[in-house]
């Protein structure tokens, strides 16, 4: 957010998390909506359905999948958060209901900066360029360029520099407010090297769709089930030795369609990739 707003936009908030209960409270929410719905599902995509967390094609493939539902899901809960009441200082008014409200007394609020790349606002809005010395009594006003300006110093060239390198100012300003190191983030690749082998991946989900056709092996066929079925439910376990188990519902009628979904999209992978190395 700060790469893409630029500095001092209010991108963040820092802070202990006891001095902000609110937005604990919220990321409760979040998980027993949907989050740990999804967070299940592939757990349950792994132990059943060959789902390979390490493999970055396989993280491709739930992308492709599954984001925009997740994403369809983020905006609805959004939704109806807004339209619940806050106690306190939200005097058992809805979000919605205060922004109103405040556009009404104050009026609209609009970010002329919005959608502006944070390089243009600075140049434009702030300093563009090194800063140039001048003699005592020279304002730069009215003086020629070729006039006897003393240059620059060596300290606010690198000043200049290191103020358009953004990426390093933010991690100088906001580094006290980091007590560890980032957790890295696993990665996704497209196993496809072409669009002519993307479309042909398309093409072959679209008609598995429409035949209705579950491969075997991908433990979505009665016969791959244990003898209670289909399970309704997967466990996730919390605290910091996974003391702690959640008991996590998945309708089948929601989540078996996605599980089976799955199983037709990694066998038809699988199999273009097979096709592809021999």
């Amino acid at each position: 957010m700060i790469l893409h707003c630029g500095l001092n936009r209010a991108s963040f908030i820092w802070g202990s998390p006891t001095n902000n209960t609110r937005i604990e409270r919220l990321w409760v929410k979040v998980g027993s909506q949907f989050g740990r719905q999804w967070r299940a599902f592939f757990y349950r995509l792994e132990a059943l359905h060959g789902l390979d967390r390490r493999n970055p094609h396989h993280l491709w493939l739930l992308h492709f999948l599954f984001l925009d539902l997740i994403n369809d899901d983020c905006a609805n809960f959004v939704a109806k958060w807004n339209c619940h009441p806050i106690s306190g200082e939200g005097h058992d008014q809805s979000p919605e209901d205060m922004c109103l409200m405040g556009q009404l007394q104050h009026g609209v609020y609009v970010d002329d900066c919005k959608g502006i790349d944070p390089t243009d606002i600075r140049r434009y809005n702030g300093i563009h360029g090194p800063e140039r010395s001048r003699a005592p009594g020279q304002t730069g006003a009215g003086q020629l360029d070729d006039e006897d300006v003393s240059a620059p110093s060596s300290n606010s060239s690198n000043k200049s520099e290191s103020e358009d390198d953004l990426e390093a100012q933010i991690e100088e300003v906001h580094a006290e407010n980091f007590h560890h190191e980032a957790v890295s983030v696993p990665k996704h690749a497209n196993p496809f090297d072409d669009n002519d082998t993307m479309e042909l991946f398309y093409d072959a989900l679209e008609a598995a769709i429409r035949e209705d056709i579950v491969p075997p092996g991908y433990g979505l066929l009665p016969e791959e089930w244990d003898e209670e079925g289909y399970p309704a439910f997967e466990i996730l376990k919390s605290g910091r030795r996974g003391s702690k188990q959640l008991r996590i519902a998945l309708p089948d009628d929601i989540w078996r369609p996605r599980a089976e979904m799955w199983g037709r999209a990694l066998a038809i992978l699988e199999q273009i990739s097979y096709a592809n190395e021999i």
